[in-house]
């Protein structure tokens, strides 16, 4: 049973996606039901802002009440905002942290407790938590706090030897209704074009890209991967 948080779209759904192919049961989460592509039969939704604790209180206690604990947690849910530091205002700053960084943190509090031993905690970070640029400023440094959220939470996890890991997957560029929404299209802007130049693939990631990446990252073929940021940006950051 695996939890994938912000399910709604993107690389949500396309998570949710892979996970159900693969024969997972799947509880998928976010503030709307109603998808952003091809529903996932078969998933599970259910309601819920991933910055209210009484959300993820109520979560909790939907997983304990019909499920035998969770193998799995994908904190995938965040938000983008497309601003330099002169154009960052304290409300987006805060708005950034509270849903990337802070939901993560909520996240991860909720499944260590209902984790069953040999379980897997994927949150997803970015390129920009690693290498900060010039634009996306306050999302840049949400996102580093999640590494390092992710590398706090696994050794927490080594301590108490129950075999439960904990790594990000940093994303560059990806086609999704995010990057879109933040004012960022890859049909048309400078910024993706530079992006495909330096990419192995001449093009920005698909959604199913980064899924493939959390779908190893839950299973027993990374049994011995924990607090590792995975750079999934097609060579952006070695360019």
């Amino acid at each position: 049973m695996i939890i994938v948080t912000g399910g709604r779209g993107g690389i949500g759904l396309a998570v949710v996606r892979k996970l159900t192919e693969e024969g997972a049961k799947v509880v998928w989460t976010d503030i709307e039901e109603e998808v952003i592509g091809e529903p996932v039969p078969g998933a599970t939704y259910f309601k819920q802002d991933v910055t209210s604790e009484d959300d993820w209180k109520a979560l909790e206690e939907f997983m304990a009440a019909n499920f035998d604990g969770i193998d799995g947690l994908v904190n995938n849910a965040g938000i983008y905002q497309h601003l330099s530091i002169f154009d960052t205002t304290m409300e987006n700053y805060r708005q950034l942290m509270r849903v990337n960084a802070e939901g993560a943190l909520l996240g991860c509090q909720t499944a260590m407790r209902l984790m069953n031993p040999g379980g897997a905690i994927v949150n997803m970070a970015s390129a920009a938590g690693i290498k900060p640029g010039p634009v996306a400023i306050a999302y840049g440094m949400s996102k580093a706090a999640v590494l390092n959220l992710t590398q706090a939470v696994a050794t927490q996890m080594i301590y108490l030897k129950n075999g439960v890991r904990c790594n990000a997957i940093c994303p560059g560029a990806v086609n999704t209704p995010m990057t879109k929404i933040g004012g960022i299209d890859a049909s048309d802007n400078p910024l993706m074009e530079m992006i495909k130049a330096r990419s192995v693939t001449g093009d920005v990631a698909k959604a199913s890209d980064m899924a493939n990446v959390a779908a190893f990252l839950l299973s027993e073929q990374s049994a011995y991967i924990t607090g590792q940021a995975i750079v999934a940006d097609g060579g952006y950051l070695v360019c």
